[in-house]
């Protein structure tokens, strides 16, 4: 790769012309910031993506223009429920992530919260994120 990227780049300048067809891709948090621009990114460029969050109305709603992005760009879009800090929440996630065969290239934790609970609380997650080297 011959071009440089930097705090100013965008995520559209980053994958001009990455084709991401076939691909699965799991991105997290995608009621609010970051989740939502990486979600939008990637669908926009082709992927299946599915997005997750804890408040699914509040993800519903942020989340038009990602579907806007995957229906004109052939990508597709998925809302899936989980809280990354009870254990439980991943429990009933993981079948639907797992449901079929199809490659799970990515998974984008954008939800800084399960690592850094507030003050005062003690909240633990353990999660496992795939390695770009198992794609």
């Amino acid at each position: 790769m011959s071009k440089v990227f930097g705090a100013s780049s965008t995520t559209d300048e980053v994958l001009a012309g990455v084709d991401l067809r076939g691909k699965r891709m799991v991105v997290t948090g995608v009621s609010a910031g970051l989740g939502i621009e990486t979600a939008r990114a990637l669908a926009a460029h082709g992927a299946h993506v599915v997005g997750t969050a804890r408040d699914l109305a509040k993800a519903e709603a942020a989340t038009a223009g990602v579907r806007q992005a995957a229906a004109a760009h052939g990508g597709a879009f998925e809302l899936v429920e989980l809280d990354l800090a009870p254990l439980q929440s991943v429990g009933r996630c993981a079948p639907t992530l797992l449901r079929d065969e199809s490659p799970r290239a990515l998974c984008a934790d954008q939800s800084p919260g399960a690592a850094h609970p507030p003050r005062g609380t003690r909240r633990h997650a353990l999660v496992r994120r795939p390695s770009h080297r198992q794609c």
